[in-house]
């Protein structure tokens, strides 16, 4: 039964493309094989009252062996990763998140973030952080170029995003590495402010010259 749970937060919560998603997959794979390994044992040995030969024997043991695996897996997803972790008691508020249908429509109006709070914004499958800093509203990747962490759900202090996991922070105007693990940048975007709603610009949108 918890399995039903697990695979609602593995395409619902885990961030895409990163280490956490991974190791969620390993960890259904694991004891789905772990599940196929108990039931052919069962059926190999017909009741429970059947001494086990050394063909159970060895099945049990690698059953136990593979769920102990699979085990660390899912305490590493939820003690590092903070999947599934009720974030009210995690030190801080939960961050919204919205989907929007076009780079058209606008994320959110200025008036909704205080310094220092964030919103994921999907739109047209990116996942961009908007958020306020001291030097007014930014949008960058919601991505950690480390291991994937979802920066919506780490901690934005001035004008540095530090990701949850490990602890990288970065830039969120330049998008610069301020310190590791993480080597290389996080994806910045230019924003658009119109009647104090918050417009994210299209990276894939041509660039119109400014007439003279």
């Amino acid at each position: 039964m918890a399995a039903v749970p697990g695979v609602i937060d593995l395409f619902g919560v885990v961030p895409p493309k990163s280490s956490a998603k991974t190791r969620g997959l390993i960890h259904g794979a694991v004891n789905t094989l772990v599940l196929v390994l108990f039931t052919a044992e069962m059926f190999y040995r017909g009741n429970a009252d059947a001494r086990p030969d050394k063909v159970a024997v060895i099945v049990s043991l690698a059953g136990v062996c593979l769920l102990g695996y699979s085990g660390w897996l899912g305490g590493t997803l939820a003690y590092r990763n903070q999947i599934g972790v009720d974030h009210r008691y995690a030190g801080a508020g939960h961050w919204q998140e919205r989907t929007l249908k076009s780079w058209n429509d606008p994320v959110c109006n200025s008036s909704e973030l205080a310094d220092g709070q964030m919103l994921l914004a999907n739109i047209d499958g990116e996942r961009v952080v908007v958020g306020k800093c001291t030097q007014g509203v930014v949008a960058f990747g919601d991505r950690c170029t480390h291991k994937g962490g979802s920066l919506a759900d780490g901690t934005l202090i001035g004008c540095a995003v530090q990701c949850p996991w490990h602890g990288s922070q970065f830039n969120v105007n330049t998008g610069h590495v301020i310190t590791g693990p993480a080597k290389r940048e996080i994806k910045t975007y230019n924003i658009q402010i119109k009647d104090g709603e918050v417009f994210v610009e299209d990276p894939r949108a041509p660039k119109t010259k400014k007439a003279a």
